[in-house]
């Protein structure tokens, strides 16, 4: 679970998929900069990211506790105190636990990671092209990088139809399945970075979240007079 693969520069991954409300978003697709410049300096912070909770779940508070045991796991095949990155956190208002996950638009061009590993972005992550006309000689679009966007529909027969979706339709509130991959990629002073990457978010459901939508819309009419 935790070897080092020296064909990417980094530890084998551990894939898993968490069930929760998003809380939290950072998704494409990315507007047109007013300064392309200003933008094209800041691609190796350019990231799609998002949150997730339950709002006190025990189920999802049981994920949580699994998620550190893999921490450990992981942890625990390097020296004391060389592995640092995993860090849930409780929502400060309500107390509640919440799970962050990320992943960046770009690599860096490397001995690992060449322009021929470039890959194109799906057109409703990028339909302007705002993202894939920052692809040069030093940063690329990886498959390490991609994240799929689906969802899923429950049709009449009680099968499962699954879709591309757009990732600007997603809200704050929706229920969305996120896998992640678990990783720890080596850093300066013999330490170790763990890293929680985003591959992919799957819309569950809407519907509660479009209904709490339209209460909050029909609290705000004022009744006609008679």
């Amino acid at each position: 679970m935790s070897n080092f693969d020296v064909d990417i520069g980094a530890m084998d991954e551990v894939i898993f998929r968490l069930q929760g409300i998003v809380s939290d978003k950072m998704l494409p697709p990315m507007a047109k900069p007013a300064f392309r410049d200003r933008t094209v300096k800041q691609q190796p912070y350019l990231r799609t990211a998002i949150a997730i909770t339950g709002l006190g779940d025990i189920v999802f508070n049981k994920v949580m506790e699994k998620l550190e045991e893999v921490f450990l796991r992981f942890a625990n095949n390097f020296p004391a105190d060389s592995v640092s990155g995993y860090d849930p956190v409780l929502h400060k208002d309500t107390g509640f636990n919440v799970f962050h996950a990320h992943s960046q638009y770009f690599t860096k061009v490397s001995a690992y990671q060449d322009k021929s590993d470039n890959i194109d972005f799906h057109p409703l992550v990028d339909p302007d092209n705002v993202l894939a006309s920052m692809v040069g000689d030093s940063f690329i679009h990886a498959i390490d990088n991609k994240v799929q966007f689906l969802c899923r529909e429950i049709l009449p027969d009680g099968t499962a139809r699954y879709y591309s979706y757009n990732p600007a339709s997603i809200r704050i509130g929706d229920i969305v399945e996120i896998s992640v991959a678990f990783v720890a990629f080596p850093a300066q002073g013999n330490k170790y970075k763990f890293v929680v990457a985003l591959c992919g978010i799957l819309v569950l459901d809407q519907e509660a979240r479009e209904k709490a939508d339209i209460l909050r819309m029909r609290s705000r009419y004022t009744p006609a007079k008679r």
